[in-house]
């Protein structure tokens, strides 16, 4: 199918010109998203990278016209811009884990008691891993708040995400912490 046929398509039968769209261009989006993302993504972060492209794609094909270029460079562009997103939300993500996992390991001073360490780095174990387990972008969200102090304010403009939406996020968030802390004992 080409340009005009898909266009046309659309117009017509978006849900059958989304097929046309997928089986069309798919492997190209796929080749352009694993091709940023093969260094620090896992297979599973590259498919959700391709399904986020494509919604980008349906979403702005009302931008999409003739005289701007064809529907090939349109997509191709919208998964080169998507991929390299990614890439930086996934490089960010692993980076303040890294971060966290380094600092989380520190040796009790000669007149520290032994035991409360032990308990002390076992708790922060603890909720480090109860963290991590909100997924993004709520474990940022936390990061940002409670492990770099950032206001609510800040932590919105570093995701790009709205101030409510950190808000109800992070409110969430502290909800299922404590309740997987309550959970562990």
């Amino acid at each position: 199918m080409n340009d005009t046929e898909i266009t046309e398509l659309i117009e017509s039968s978006p849900r059958e010109a989304f097929g046309k769209i997928i089986e069309q261009y798919g492997s190209l989006v796929y080749a352009i998203a694993a091709n940023k993302l093969h260094l620090c993504a896992s297979s599973e972060d590259i498919e959700d990278c391709v399904s986020d492209i494509f919604v980008e794609v349906f979403r702005n094909l009302d931008n999409l016209s003739a005289d701007k270029g064809s529907l090939k460079a349109f997509i191709s562009t919208v998964a080169k811009r998507s991929a390299i997103d990614a890439y930086r939300r996934i490089s960010y993500r692993q980076s303040i884990t890294d971060s966290i996992d380094r600092e989380g390991f520190v040796m009790p001073s000669t007149g520290e008691n032994v035991e409360e360490a032990a308990v002390s780095k076992a708790y922060s174990h603890t909720v480090r891993e109860a963290i991590m387990s909100l997924g993004e972008p709520d474990s940022s969200i936390i990061i940002h708040q409670y492990y770099y102090n950032h206001t609510i304010r800040e932590t919105a403009k570093a995701l790009s995400m709205s101030v409510g939406a950190v808000q109800q996020r992070s409110l969430r968030a502290r909800k299922r912490i404590e309740k997987l802390l309550d959970e562990k004992g």
